[in-house]
């Protein structure tokens, strides 16, 4: 039944794309609708109806290499605790590479998790630790007698370079984690060693990115990164408008949970079964989108994006997206 939604749904687009009445997008020498996310294909028919950008075919673009199982990596061991699987690393995402190794600005992307009742050592670094809960529960601290804050599904933790951190695993199941790590923050000084955000509490924002995305705001540049970071919940039977973005944005997603979903890359779909990383291909060309098919509830996935600043204050801006937002 699903397969059957995502070929109608998918096909939709194209057939309402034939239509007169359809409004045209920009020239291909002009930014695509809604400015920042990539040019505009081929620009408008000779009916003034839009059309779509290149198939990945024409455009030599290889999604798989954009995207990343934790299921495929071999398990790493973080802090004397945590178990980690890397999902997407550091790399030249505009030339051919390892599979995987395509973030410009981040370090790594993984799945994080500890066992019930372990708990870690209090390991310190010089890289900044983002992690957002997805299931279990616990505790994050500086190690014994430090301020310790309560972790459980859709809680953010941001800790700053050289903060020290603890986990502790207080509960019967397995605290399951994703994580991100960089250490180039173009010169800004993040705010507090440890922040703790629980996304729970935090009402949506007032804006709808790309059709049907509900954001919350996590952290951005008021936390002293430059990197934007919300979970995005996707309505039942819904998928994003897809767009494309241009060289130096690195916009990455991360699928929450263990439920089905789906990406879109380009003029291709991949099925998305538990954690899955994917970068958007920043080559203005390949668009990206993620679809829900559940009938009944939304899907979340963790958008974590960068632009490229020109100085401090571009750095500022490009990381303080309004909540709902994804650029």
């Amino acid at each position: 039944m699903n397969r059957l939604l995502l070929a109608v749904t998918l096909t939709l687009p194209l057939c309402v794309a034939q239509q007169p009445a359809a409004a045209p997008d920009a020239p291909s020498s002009s930014p695509a609708q809604g400015g920042r996310a990539g040019r505009a294909g081929r620009g408008p028919a000779n009916d003034g109806a839009p059309r779509e950008l290149p198939s990945n075919q024409e455009t030599g673009v290889d999604i798989d290499r954009f995207i990343g199982y934790p299921s495929t990596a071999f398990t790493k061991v973080l802090n004397g605790g945590l178990m980690t699987r890397s999902m997407l690393r550091n790399g030249d995402p505009y030339h051919p590479g390892p599979m995987g190794n395509v973030l410009e600005y981040r370090d790594e992307c993984a799945v994080a998790t500890l066992e019930p009742h372990f708990e870690t050592g209090a390991m310190e670094s010089q890289e900044i630790y983002f992690y957002y809960v997805q299931g279990g529960e616990g505790r994050v601290d500086s190690g014994p007698g430090t301020e310790s804050y309560n972790l459980h599904a859709g809680v953010g933790v941001l800790l700053a370079p050289g903060a020290k951190q603890h986990f502790v695993n207080t509960g019967d199941k397995q605290l399951s984690m994703i994580m991100v790590t960089w250490k180039d923050n173009n010169g800004m000084t993040v705010k507090k060693p440890i922040k703790v955000v629980d996304s729970n509490t935090v009402p949506f924002g007032n804006n709808r990115a790309h059709w049907i995305h509900m954001g919350k705001q996590m952290f951005n540049a008021n936390d002293g990164i430059n990197t934007v970071i919300s979970p995005i919940y996707f309505p039942p039977m819904s998928y994003g408008g897809p767009h494309a973005h241009v060289p130096g944005v690195e916009e990455l997603w991360v699928k929450v949970g263990s439920d089905e979903g789906y990406m879109i890359l380009g003029s291709e779909i991949r099925r998305a079964v538990g954690n899955v990383a994917f970068l958007s291909p920043p080559n203005g060309k390949t668009t990206h989108s993620s679809m829900n098919l559940n009938e009944e509830h939304p899907s979340i996935w963790l958008y974590i994006a960068h632009r490229a600043p020109q100085n401090s204050q571009s750095a500022t801006s490009a990381a303080a997206a309004p909540a709902g937002v994804s650029r």
